[in-house]
């Protein structure tokens, strides 16, 4: 009943586990070559991978006798016994890499070892090797991977569109490059240059070479030695938080790895000077001895455990903290005369109201005039109560509560304060309104009913706005033009890591456009195409807040009119759609109470 299984069947089984995608056969690749000392790696691509993926370096190369055990299972050069793995100083070891991609498509491996006198080449299709031949190359090995899983076709479905692919494959080579200043790397795509890492440059100088030059302006370098550990590396500034977490990136010994207690540590050491749901921007280092570590829990290597997880976290905290604390006392000057006792300060310069009432005499206000004798206490705030519409049997119909609009009863004289409020007298008393709660609710509901009616208007940028994003991201935009495009924004690839954005809707002329998009692109890298416009529209409309009069806007007497005219033909103009309450009533009865003109 127990049988053996052929090597093409255990191949393809392990194949499963280490070969998932494009980027998976790329990381085996450029870490053998990282592996055999290579200071120049070069990755190409066509199909996104799928179609063809060969890397090329220029690093010691194959033995002649070695190359029939290139496509063996479990055939190392960086293991010998048992007690190796105690102490794993290399990116790979367990050698099952090259027989799992042979395993599932067609593989030839060109080399030529240091110093050799001539190249050597073997092929592999679907687990069949050929002999060792010679060939002409320079010294180095070239990998070329043709036809991924073309006697897997199951697993060719799963596989994403070229550009996601080319995406996630750009992604690992930055990811890789941050850990080897030292190693020169390029990549290209059908025959265009998407990355090229020159060796020689410093951290902070890769990283924007990979995700972009907006990094290059909160970048804090960090280098702690402990007791048998060091950090080093840079940590952004908490301005440069994104969304996601695809910038906080931790190597151990040189390999990009994740490990929970150490993502925790320094997100903590993050935790006072950023707001919940943001994630820090870092890279560090990790050198500890190797035996302090263990690599071999993950089949993909992508995380390890650590002999002194405590250890290793309480330095990350430390080192991440004190950067961050540095940065904190040396602009302190300022920041430290911002802080004060509390209290309510009244200043010369406070704004003052302004527009829709009629100019009074000063002396209306003089000192100890009304004002006099007015209780402690906060006055109470009226909350109407919805009208609720009752079925022919007389029970409550709660989903067809209403509200009545107070907009509508206003009697059209205001009065701006502090460039944050809207005095208006209504039909029975006195409306306060936040006018960016309102005008929130507003932007919102017209974005609601242009993307329900699709006639989005488009305002055209008169000069395109330049936005550098991640490999990911401009993938995911690529995907989603012309879904965009429906919904008003119009944007180009613009360069390897920049989007050009020609046009935006024009409800959101007051949105910045590169807000617009960075918002719009965290964490919809992963979406599916297939509810692509729903989450458009969910973001258009959360980007009602940006794209909303703000306080401390000067606004014209013309301007609120223009507000409370829209304001008053909404259907629910009671809160903005974060649930902010946009207007606050206090009837004549409560005012002549607080007041006490009635008991």
């Amino acid at each position: 009943m127990i049988k053996r299984l052929p090597v093409a069947v255990v191949n393809q089984i392990a194949a499963g586990e280490v070969v998932e995608r494009p980027v998976s056969v790329a990381k085996e690749l450029i870490e053998n070559s990282l592996d055999a000392g290579a200071i120049r790696i070069r990755v190409e691509l066509r199909g996104g991978g799928a179609e063809e993926l060969t890397v090329i370096d220029d690093g010691d190369g194959f033995l002649p006798e070695d190359l029939p055990l290139a496509f063996a299972s479990h055939a190392t050069s960086k293991l010998s016994d048992v007690h190796d793995l105690e102490h794993i100083g290399s990116l790979g070891f367990r050698g099952e890499a090259l027989a799992s991609i042979g395993a599932v498509a067609k593989a030839r491996v060109q080399s030529m070892r240091r110093g050799g006198a001539e190249g050597w080449e073997v092929r592999c299709e679907g687990g069949v090797e050929t002999a060792p031949q010679p060939c002409g190359c320079p010294q180095g090995t070239r990998i070329e991977i043709r036809d991924l899983f073309y006697n897997v076709p199951a697993r060719r479905r799963f596989l994403k569109a070229p550009h996601a692919e080319r995406a996630r494959i750009q992604q690992l080579v930055s990811e890789l490059a941050l850990a080897r200043l030292d190693v020169d790397f390029t990549l290209l795509s059908d025959g265009k240059e998407l990355l090229r890492l020159p060796r020689g440059v410093t951290l902070a100088e890769r990283l924007q070479q990979c995700f972009g030059r907006q990094l290059g302006k909160g970048l804090l370098p960090v280098h702690r030695e402990f007791d048998g550990l060091k950090v080093e590396g840079v940590v952004g500034e908490p301005d440069l938080a994104r969304r996601d977490g695809r910038l906080e990136m931790t190597y151990v010994n040189g390999r990009m790895a994740r490990e929970k207690s150490a993502l925790h540590a320094v997100r903590q050491a993050y935790r006072e000077f950023l707001m919940g749901g943001r994630f820090p921007v870092y890279v560090l280092q990790v050198v500890l001895p190797p035996e302090q570590v263990d690599v071999n829990i993950h089949p993909r290597k992508a995380e390890v455990r650590f002999v002194e997880s405590r250890k290793v976290a309480g330095c990350l905290h430390e080192t991440v903290r004190s950067a961050l604390q540095a940065r904190t006392l040396a602009g302190g000057g300022a920041a430290a005369g911002a802080v004060s006792e509390g209290g309510v300060s009244i200043r010369p310069g406070m704004p003052t109201a302004r527009s829709g009432f009629p100019t009074e005499s000063k002396s209306l206000f003089a000192p100890g005039g009304a004002a006099a004798g007015v209780p402690d206490g906060q006055p109470v705030v009226a909350r109407e109560e919805p009208v609720v519409v009752r079925s022919s049997d007389g029970a409550a119909a709660e989903s067809a509560a209403v509200r009545p609009n107070p907009f509508r009863r206003a009697r059209g004289r205001f009065l701006q304060v502090m460039d944050l409020y809207v005095l208006i007298e209504g039909d029975d008393g006195l409306l306060v309104v936040d006018q960016h709660a309102l005008h929130e609710r507003v932007t919102y509901e017209q974005l609601k009913k242009q993307h329900a009616a699709r006639d989005v208007q488009v305002q055209r940028l008169l000069v395109p706005a330049v936005v550098e994003l991640t490999p990911e991201e401009i993938a995911w935009f690529e995907s989603v033009r012309e879904e965009l495009a429906e919904e008003g924004l119009l944007v180009d690839v613009f360069g390897p890591n920049a989007l050009a954005v020609q046009g935006m809707p024009a409800v959101l002329s007051r949105t910045d456009p590169k807000q617009l998009i960075r918002a719009l692109a965290a964490g919809e890298a992963d979406s599916g195409r297939s509810a692509v416009g729903e989450h458009i529209a969910e973001r258009f409309h959360s980007m009602a807040c940006r794209g909303s009069i703000m306080s401390g806007d000067r606004l014209t007497d013309e301007e609120i009119e223009e507000l409370l005219r829209v304001a008053a033909t909404l259907d629910h103009p009671h809160n903005c759609p974060h649930g902010r309450p946009t207007t606050l009533t206090f009837s004549s009865a409560e005012l002549e109470r607080y007041f006490r003109r009635r008991c």
